[in-house]
């Protein structure tokens, strides 16, 4: 019974911590969207300089469009200049923490992309996985896709046949 009360006690405790973990005057959050902010300037100056040490070894980058990269692939990506992000705006950003090294980012973000010469506009939904290594959150996991395209009224969805 007390050792049931006690688990109880600091489960509350624990998820108490992760909400309060989520407001921005957390400094964790505050130096997670720091390192990204850094990270974006990097990719839209395609600075691979300035961008390697913001990057796990083990970064995992998977593109809307289904590609992988690894850190050195996408160092290689942003040097090459064949891709360039040429705007990135957060448009919404939100931090959790999985446990206190991993940093969990969602959100939507409005780019400008040039592949080959020809630009596109895209809104990207992403995850986003930080992990504090060596004194600095590094960047881990990158998950987007674009979002689906809303659907047409219900009316126009079923025709006349539908009304």
């Amino acid at each position: 019974m007390r050792m049931d009360i006690i688990f109880r006690a600091a489960a509350v405790i624990f998820v108490g911590l992760m909400v309060a973990a989520r407001g921005e005057d957390d400094p964790r959050v505050v130096a997670v969207l720091a390192a990204d902010d850094t990270r974006i300037a990097a990719m839209t100056a395609a600075d691979p300089v300035a961008l390697a040490p913001l990057l796990s070894p083990d970064l995992r980058y998977s593109h809307s469009n289904g590609a992988v990269d690894t850190k050195a692939s996408l160092l290689e990506l942003i040097g090459g200049k064949a891709t360039r992000y040429i705007s990135y705006r957060p448009v919404e950003r939100g931090v959790r923490f999985a446990s206190p090294e991993i940093a969990l980012e969602h959100g939507r973000a409005e780019l400008v992309l040039e592949k080959d010469g020809k630009q596109t506009e895209a809104t990207f939904l992403f995850l986003a996985v930080w992990r504090f290594e060596d004194g600095a959150w590094r960047f881990l996991e990158w998950q987007s896709a674009r979002p689906p395209a809303p659907l047409a009224p219900a009316s126009d969805r079923h025709g006349p046949a539908g009304r």
